[in-house]
């Protein structure tokens, strides 16, 4: 099933969806770099036979989100639920991360 596509789109709205298309362009770049610097810790964590989860981090980062998105005018409890999706992420990561370096 298609969608229709409207021609009488205002110019105004194009605009705004192209400027979120850029955003949601810059929030995956600014994905692509924290996963490369949680990489980085991955393998730290590795090498030092660390926990991928340090539970005291995950909660002082919560807690800073949480100040961080309010003071935005963000919803706190979505901040939190998206940051938790990224924090299991980087866990995952971290464990395939250690499962790879224990094989070789």
């Amino acid at each position: 099933m298609q969608a229709e596509v409207k021609t009488d789109v205002p110019k105004e709205l194009l605009l705004l969806r192209e400027h979120i298309d850029q955003i949601d362009e810059e929030l995956l770049s600014a994905l692509v770099r924290r996963f490369t610097v949680t990489a980085q810790v991955g393998e730290l964590k590795a090498q030092h036979d660390l926990e991928s989860v340090d539970p005291q981090r995950e909660l002082e980062k919560h807690q800073r989100l949480q100040q961080m998105a309010q003071t935005k005018g963000l919803d706190s409890k979505f901040v939190q639920v998206l940051f938790q999706y990224i924090f299991d992420e980087v866990v995952k990561n971290h464990r395939n991360i250690r499962q790879a370096r224990e094989k070789t």
